[in-house]
């Protein structure tokens, strides 16, 4: 055979192999699979008779792929001093001579011990960037030949194919920690969220700091726990709640505000983790390794603080981390805010006769009810909420007075019974009328000597708060309403400037088709596409700005704005022409003429607030911003999507998209550039 036939069966061999890496890396997952399967590769393509792959991650190196070599360990280090000599030969390889000087550690456990065994011919250093991620080793060949250039450079290539391959799977990896990461946080906020219902249904105190504990130490994943209280006029801290801690230890102990590390806590009103403090009084009062303390904040003052002891694992125990302090400083407060009210209602219940002044100053409707079931008062929140319903009601039997209302009676019924605190949320109160919303609890009220004189019933009148939240959702989606009514700092509408993202959506020819439909099928029809349209603004939090005609006006960013708003835009807008066609699918087998609407998407600067006269406002967005949204929308042919390049700028490549030509806008001195969303 010819010198020229070898160098072009060569050559074919060459390309074989780099077809086939590329078949590797399209069709391989994960950072295991593609370095066994690229190893192989290379060793087959370069005939050598072993080599390794060594994944590097600052200091610590690991043998992703290996082949023809054994070590006790796939583990070991890289030293600084090696990842920037290594630097030399970013684009390049390294001979025996060469990565000799550089791996000349005689450490057992560095990657020098494991390049002794392997007895390298050409190393390959596998730079991302400045970013040392690894490394590939070759032995000799199995013909003893050297390693030619033509057999470098397909080598090289190869390695640069596989380091892209490696960056991409950590950038993988990384979406994943974090996509975790953003579960985990939504987990504990719906945690926190559930224990706050939980813990302001609670009004015992003794049941509510148990409740608190327990739910504290199973969040936390704490091995035990304990909550100590202050007592009036003394420094001592007394145990309130105990669960899986050591009772002797804890009976045997004395705490106090005033000693270490109490005094601190009170000082700053912080939590503190305590941890490698042998000599800390409270591990050894406790026999914790570490411990997380956490102050109860009342409304005034500081009621006690949480203290929890050794996180578990699997693993056995392991420190705190800086979220678990964060956490239990969320659940300190929620348990602050309910032992408050709970000590509120036990003076409420140790109290036969309320003070009429004091009872005038509480918002909440209070009933006190005598042993007979005759109701002994009602104070002046009771008497604004039933109006003259309220005149003559002294005296008069519970059954009598809320004969509409059968789970309040029943309640009282049981209440009475079972001498325990009974309570209802988000229930009608058909007494004061059939759209009155209250949350109501009824609990025994005793005298000094803990007798049972009769019972105290609650009532908080949320019908207000229930109609808000109604008229929002005409609007805005659910989880933006409840965002509004749990900070009201969010919701500014008396006027100002702010970045917001507009959608335009208009139906294409409606006032020619209409013409031909009868009123009411015109106004079946609209219905009937607005609400597939309005489902799908409120599922990606769209704020519904207004509905003129056939058109729909679309805010994202007022009155709440996100990092995400233009692109929740263009979700918004794809997922509006996928029902718009399957709408049209539904029309049309029954006979009907298809609905084709165009969508325009603009961001940029408005001016938003309540706009109208003093006896009709709407909450709005004006400007520039808004009219271009608009002017896209005209533009937008029908099912089709048109953004502007300030949304295009937000998007970036998540989305497809085709730049159009650039179009005249009154108003605007230089073309505007737009883009066609491809769906």
């Amino acid at each position: 055979m010819s010198p020229d036939s070898q160098y072009k069966d060569k050559i074919d061999f060459y390309l074989s192999s780099l077809d086939e890496l590329g078949e590797v890396l399209i069709n391989q997952e994960g950072s295991t699979g593609i370095t066994k399967a690229v190893l192989r590769i290379i060793l087959g393509t370069m005939m050598a008779s072993k080599g390794a792959i060594v994944g590097i991650k600052r200091t610590k190196c690991n043998i992703l792929s290996s082949h023809g070599t054994k070590t006790e360990s796939d583990n070991f280090k890289i030293n600084t001093i090696q990842k920037e000599a290594l630097l030399e030969f970013k684009n390049s390889n390294l001979n025996k001579t060469q990565f000799k000087k550089v791996f000349n550690s005689k450490e057992l456990d560095s990657l020098s011990h494991y390049f002794k065994i392997l007895d390298p011919s050409i190393v390959v250093p596998l730079f991302h960037k400045n970013n040392l991620l690894g490394i590939v080793a070759l032995s000799k060949k199995f013909n003893g030949e050297t390693y030619k250039a033509v057999d470098k450079n397909v080598l090289e290539i190869i390695c640069n194919h596989l380091t892209d391959s490696l960056y991409n799977q950590e950038l993988i990896t990384s979406i994943k920690d974090k996509r975790m990461e953003l579960r985990l946080k939504v987990l504990e906020l719906q945690t926190l969220f559930d224990i706050s219902l939980s813990l302001n249904s609670v009004l015992d105190i003794d049941e509510l700091s148990s409740e608190v504990l327990i739910r504290s130490v199973s969040t936390l994943n704490a091995s035990s726990g304990f909550i100590l209280k202050t007592q009036k006029n003394s420094p001592i801290l007394s145990v309130l709640s105990a669960f899986n801690a050591d009772d002797k230890k804890l009976k045997d102990a004395m705490f106090s505000k005033s000693s270490v590390p109490f005094k601190s806590i009170w000082k700053e009103k912080e939590s503190i983790k305590i941890s490698n403090h042998k000599d800390n009084p409270l591990l050894l009062k406790s026999g914790y390794k570490e411990c997380l303390v956490s102050p109860i904040i009342g409304k005034r003052n500081i009621l006690g603080c949480i203290v929890l002891g050794d996180k578990e694992s699997r693993d056995g125990i392991i420190p705190f981390e800086k979220n678990d302090i964060d956490i239990l400083e969320a659940l300190s407060s929620q348990a602050g805010i309910a032992m408050d009210n709970a000590k509120l209602f036990e003076d409420i219940n140790a109290a036969k006769r309320f003070n009429e002044s004091i009872m005038g100053s509480i918002a909440t409707t209070v009933i006190t009810i005598n042993l007979l079931g005759e109701i002994d008062s009602i104070n002046k929140a009771g008497k604004t909420l039933f109006g003259d319903k309220a005149k003559g009601v002294i005296g008069e039997h519970y059954s009598y007075f809320f004969a509409k209302d059968k789970n309040l009676c029943t309640a009282i019924g049981s209440a009475e019974h079972e001498l325990e605190t009974l309570s209802e949320l988000n229930s009608p109160l058909l007494t004061k009328s059939r759209s009155t919303k209250v949350n109501f609890s009824v609990a025994p009220l005793k005298d000094e000597k803990n007798s049972h004189i009769g019972l105290v019933v609650a009532i908080e009148d949320i019908t207000e708060q229930s109609k808000i939240k109604n008229t929002f959702k005409r609007y805005v989606s659910k989880s933006v309403v409840d965002q509004l009514l749990d900070d009201d700092q969010k919701l500014n509408l008396g006027g100002e400037e702010r970045e917001v993202t507009v959608l335009f959506s208009d139906i294409r020819g409606f006032t020619a088709m209409s013409e031909k439909m009868k009123p009411k099928e015109v106004v079946s029809t609209l219905n009937s596409y607005f609400s597939e349209m309005i489902d799908i603004i409120f599922k990606y939090d769209g704020t519904l700005d207004k509905i003129v005609g056939d058109e729909l006006m679309v805010v994202f960013g007022a009155p709440i704005s996100r990092v995400d708003d233009a692109e929740r835009a263009v979700k918004t807008a794809i997922g509006m022409v996928e029902s718009l066609k399957k709408f049209n699918k539904k029309r049309i087998d029954k006979g009907k003429v298809p609905i084709n609407a165009g969508i325009g998407i603009n961001k940029g600067k408005v001016i938003s607030g309540n706009i109208g006269s003093k006896d009709q406002m709407d909450y709005t967005v004006i400007g520039d911003t808004v009219n271009l949204g608009a002017r896209l929308c005209s533009f937008a042919g029908p099912l089709k999507i048109i953004i502007s390049k300030s949304v295009k700028g937000e998007i970036g490549e998540d989305f497809k998209t085709r730049k159009l030509e650039a179009i005249k806008v009154k108003g605007k001195r230089k073309p505007v550039e737009i883009f066609k969303v491809l769906t």
